[in-house]
């Protein structure tokens, strides 16, 4: 490919380009000539445009060009490897390299699988040339318009792509700074609003039985959930190895208290959960937890997150709950609910699996019932 710029002119040989049966070509070698092959056109024009997107974005950030500069460039490209290869490649070997303590959890691995599985339905073969800003731009478009998605979770996926071009650039495949790639995008993080239940609702979805018996399993396996603040994904796991007691000893003497403790998928940080009346009544009617130890699983037929999320909307429209009902609502009315009713933020913290208290405090900031808590009776 034949390199012109600012009168200076330079060669450059590229693999990617498949050879091209003399048929294909019109025109005077000497002049201008044509290719006739529709797919070889297609990965010229890419690498021209592709090319032309990398010189305009350095000359607006004030940087001088050379013809030798745009050479390298094209040369950079040359590896066999697409971009979607390289994100497997790095996703795979994420930990190799971390000590045990700054491992990342399996949890956070899948979400860069999710990533992963976005930009290869955005374009399933992407070259390391064609990572210019405006295939950022048309990527992070395409996670607002086409999947849809909201700020706080399309900057999370965009952010994920931003993580593995660092790591592409490391390894020289790419040439463009940070700024140059992404400092034109900006991704608002509209506040986020936890939904969950009042007490009402909660009562509701306790003492209203549902006429299908499968409804009716999954309707208190939820509300298990509201009333321990698990992750559907932790109840799954649970076995009546979780399910411990302790003799505590308060001014009625002596008693034995139950509760759920494990280590939470996510984040593998302790939780410690105490058994209520309420939680008991779920546990003796489903499980058989009484008496038992092992490795046995509590509740045996529970479905994948995604049918169980979609199980709830029936079941919300059912109760007459007027709520986008999920697994991660009954999360959030546990901690509302305990928050509001006076436990110590840490103590919800703590059985919730939290590693900071910070992340606790954001539900007693958005407790109505706790932010009235306190006020005096006022009259006119």
């Amino acid at each position: 490919m034949r390199i012109y710029y600012q009168g200076k002119t330079d060669y450059v040989l590229l693999d990617r380009i498949p050879s091209i049966h003399k048929r294909d070509w019109i025109g005077d070698l000497q002049q201008d000539i044509y290719v006739l092959n529709p797919e070889v056109n297609k990965v010229i024009r890419e690498i021209l445009f592709s090319t032309r997107d990398w010189v305009q974005s350095k000359v607006l950030q004030g940087h001088s060009i050379s013809v030798k500069e745009i050479k390298e460039h094209l040369q950079g490209a040359k590896t066999n490897e697409t971009f979607n290869e390289f994100v497997d490649r790095f996703i795979r070997n994420i930990n190799k390299r971390r000590s045990d303590s700054e491992k990342l959890a399996y949890r956070t691995i899948q979400t860069y699988r999710s990533f992963e599985f976005l930009l290869n339905e955005f374009r399933s073969s992407i070259r390391f040339d064609e990572l210019t800003p405006s295939f950022a731009y048309d990527f992070e478009r395409f996670l607002a318009i086409d999947k849809n998605q909201r700020g706080v979770t399309r900057s999370k996926n965009f952010h994920k792509f931003k993580i593995c071009y660092r790591a592409a650039k490391k390894e020289g495949y790419v040439l463009l700074d940070d700024k140059i790639m992404f400092d034109d995008i900006k991704i608002k993080e509209e506040k986020s609003r936890r939904v969950s239940l009042t007490q009402s609702e909660l009562r509701t979805l306790r003492d209203t039985a549902l006429p299908d018996q499968r409804d009716e399993y999954f309707k208190n396996v939820f509300f298990f959930a509201c009333m321990t603040g698990l992750y559907y994904s932790d109840i799954r796991q649970l076995t009546h190895a979780n399910i411990e007691e302790v003799e505590i000893e308060d001014k009625h003497g002596k008693k034995s208290v139950s509760y759920i403790t494990g280590l939470r998928s996510k984040n593998e940080e302790e939780f410690v959960i105490p058994i209520f009346p309420d939680t008991e009544k779920i546990l003796l009617e489903y499980t058989s937890w009484k008496g038992e130890n092992g490795k046995e699983i509590l509740f045996d037929s529970l479905i994948s997150d995604q049918k169980f999320n979609a199980k709830l909307k029936s079941i919300a429209s059912q109760l007459g709950i007027d709520k986008r009902l999920s697994a991660k609502v009954a999360r959030h009315t546990f901690a509302e609910l305990m928050i509001s009713m006076g436990v110590p933020v840490k103590k919800v913290g703590r059985a919730l699996g939290h590693q900071l208290s910070s992340t606790t405090e954001v539900y007693g900031r958005q407790s109505k019932a706790s932010a009235i808590r306190g006020w005096i009776d006022f009259k006119l």
